[in-house]
């Protein structure tokens, strides 16, 4: 399936980008690349809840993964509908708690996650709508707040709804975008912010990647295998392979859930800047074959 790319009217420009078998020995490269098995035996996100501000969930995957999702809220209309209408949030939803259904297990798969829909089926959405919805992360004491979109420029009511995020104690975790630019879109250009870089197979920096001296990481970001939110002609679910900075940060949000989790169980104190220097002590953007576990060991 093609790279599907979306733009989102936020004053100037927004953009979305990129977008069975139970055993997680297949072929999902990416499993392999941050060594998630292995992870998974520090922690798989049990105590910390993700909200996922995106275009939504199917109907298909909010019931394959109820277990799982703890609330929903549409900050466009202000209501609890968080059908999706594009597919983006569904995919990246798969990313973070798929729960081996159709070969697609996420990267917390024991994490919560509160869906919240700010983006409608044509992209096109008011600042306020990713105001609100941050605003209402918050107010659900959320642990991570995945935000797999970027603007070109920023914009004073998300900035002040992010900075009272950080001021929470909430990992705020964006795209770098996918322009191939030297630089980072916003709010991954914030400060305090875990701003993702996405990397390809070879483990190198995906070439349509935003890169940036200051990006705090990079994660898998080629080819990533995610349930759609199409259903086949035959009834049966499609899989989807995807790329960008968005699945990326994705792969970052549950990457970081899990380590939370960890120290939540060790009774390790923590702070958003600790959590960026351990992301960053990964050095995933400057090496081909970083230690995912690094930040667990260290």
């Amino acid at each position: 399936m093609k790279k599907i790319k979306m733009c989102i009217l936020i004053l100037t420009l927004i953009f979305i980008s990129s977008c069975g078998n139970q055993s997680i020995n297949n072929k999902n490269w990416y499993y392999s690349s941050i060594n998630v098995e292995q992870l998974w035996k520090y922690s798989k996100g049990k105590s910390q809840t993700i909200a996922i501000i995106d275009t939504g969930i199917s109907n298909y995957a909010k019931k394959l993964y109820k277990d799982r999702i703890i609330g929903t809220y549409n900050s466009l209309e202000k209501n609890s509908n968080v059908t999706d209408e594009n597919g983006h949030g569904t995919e990246m939803t798969s990313i973070v708690i798929g729960n081996g259904k159709h070969g697609v297990w996420g990267i917390a798969p024991k994490a919560n996650v509160i869906i919240i829909k700010a983006i409608g089926a044509n992209g096109t959405v008011k600042p306020e709508s990713i105001a609100n919805a941050i605003e209402y992360a918050v107010s659900k004491k959320v642990s991570v707040i995945n935000m797999s979109f970027g603007s070109f420029i920023s914009n004073k009511k998300i900035k002040y709804q992010i900075n009272n995020a950080i001021k929470n104690h909430i990992s705020v975790v964006a795209a770098a975008g996918d322009y191939g630019n030297k630089d980072l879109l916003f709010p991954a250009s914030m400060k305090g912010v875990i701003s993702i870089e996405a990397k390809n197979k070879k483990n190198k920096i995906w070439n349509s990647s935003n890169i940036s001296p200051t990006a705090v990481a990079a994660f898998p970001g080629e080819k990533i295998k995610t349930i759609s939110w199409r259903i086949g002609s035959n009834k049966k679910y499609i899989i989807s392979y995807s790329s960008g900075t968005s699945e990326a940060t994705a792969i970052a949000s549950g990457y970081i859930a899990l380590l939370r989790d960890h120290y939540v169980k060790k009774h390790i104190e923590f702070t958003n800047s600790m959590i960026v220097k351990k992301m960053q002590l990964i050095r995933s953007t400057s090496v081909e074959n970083p230690d995912y576990l690094i930040s667990f060991r260290k």
